[in-house]
């Protein structure tokens, strides 16, 4: 009896260090492609398309999800705006959706700060250094309204941006148990005044360590 005991002690302890063994093997990196950019230090990735650019930076810090940061660059002469719940990681031929931040909170908990690698400055400085001087009003004065709820009664957020400025959101979703490649879509960033959307793809490959 005591045998048994000592055997499922083991187990239990051993299960989540290889666990989390695990879920250090993939390393996610952007493929590159004729319109983008490559960053070498973050693996991030960068687009412009009618005066909007997009950088997105897979966290490669984070294990317990896969989370992108995402900044949105309004270069245009008008307010544009995008809906975050419309943000989308495809993957292995099925569509996912971002979590929602209370789902967020309890994976990762409630002191969990969400923030960009370090090196993203240089990267873009490198880049297009003046992309680091765009004023960013931060996540705590974002202008977001709630526009409405979806079937599952979670609120729809709507991101603005002034003209001249940069804002970042943070996606998580709930993947890491796939191997397979991703594409993660940035839909319908809508120009109020000329009424045009504008949508980016990055493609991102999962490589084992």
């Amino acid at each position: 009896m005591n045998r048994l005991m000592t055997i499922l002690l083991m187990i239990v302890i051993i299960l989540p260090i290889s666990c989390a063994g695990m879920r250090t093997t993939r390393n996610i990196v952007p493929v590159p492609s004729t319109d983008s950019t490559i960053f070498q230090r973050t693996k991030g990735i960068a687009m412009t398309k009618n005066n909007i650019s997009v950088i997105a930076v897979y966290l490669q810090s984070e294990k317990e999800l896969d989370g992108f940061g995402v900044m949105i660059v309004n270069e245009t002469s008008n307010w544009i705006s995008l809906r975050k719940d419309e943000c989308m990681l495809v993957q292995d031929g099925k569509v996912i959706y971002p979590l929602i931040d209370a789902k967020v909170s309890t994976r990762l908990g409630s002191d969990y700060k969400q923030k960009m690698p370090s090196e993203l400055n240089v990267d873009i400085y490198e880049w297009r250094r003046d992309v680091n001087i765009r004023s960013s009003r931060g996540s705590k004065t974002v202008d977001t309204k709630v526009m409405d709820k979806d079937e599952k009664g979670n609120p729809i957020i709507k991101i603005s941006l002034v003209p001249g400025s940069k804002e970042t959101m943070f996606l998580f979703f709930n993947t890491q148990g796939s191997n397979a490649d991703m594409q993660l879509i940035i839909p319908n960033i809508y120009n109020e005044a000329t009424k045009e959307r504008t949508s980016f793809t990055f493609r991102f490959t999962v490589e084992k360590k």
